[in-house]
């Protein structure tokens, strides 16, 4: 994975080939094929890796508008340290390959656990729906081009606090 890691920032998506991550790796296509079905599996890995590490974080004190800003933050941050994986993830887990489906659900099932946390126990299940559908539009856009990943998180705060907004209006 380091080596895919590698081969994608120098390259790009589109360049990237398993023929090459295996010639850094010091593997057989024979090898790397049994761990990863194809370069979108590769970097859906990769990518499944830097969410599992932001989700260790522990989320921050403060009122669910704090903690979401907060978690969004990190989520932008997260994806401009790296933006070509972040680039390369968007494309690679819209994949129909089998084994890119299992690793996309295993991602949106713990940034959807993320933002459960930060929103806290009295956010309605229509309102984390709508987080959740928020925050997968936001990493689409970004990975687009159509938004920065810092911008992502500011836009992903203000519907946060629409959303809350409502959620208490309707208690």
């Amino acid at each position: 994975m380091d080596a895919g890691l590698e081969v994608l920032c120098e390259q790009g998506y589109e360049q990237l080939s398993m023929r090459e991550v295996c010639r850094r790796a010091g593997l057989t296509h024979a090898t790397a094929y049994g761990y990863f079905s194809a370069k979108q599996h590769l970097v859906a890995e990769i990518y499944w890796r830097r969410v599992q590490q932001w989700c260790e974080t522990p989320v921050v004190s403060g009122t669910p508008q704090e903690r979401l800003a907060a978690v969004f933050a990190e989520l932008g941050e997260l994806a401009a340290a790296e933006p070509e994986l972040s680039v390369a993830a968007s494309a690679a887990v819209l994949s129909r390959d089998p084994d890119v489906a299992q690793v996309r659900n295993r991602i949106g099932a713990a940034m959807s656990a993320r933002v459960r946390l930060a929103a806290g126990p009295g956010c309605s299940e229509d309102v984390l729906d709508a987080l959740d559908i928020a925050v997968s539009g936001a990493m689409v856009q970004a990975g687009m081009g159509y938004s920065t990943y810092e911008g992502m998180s500011l836009r992903l705060t203000r519907v946060a606090r629409l959303l809350l907004a409502a959620n208490a209006s309707e208690r």
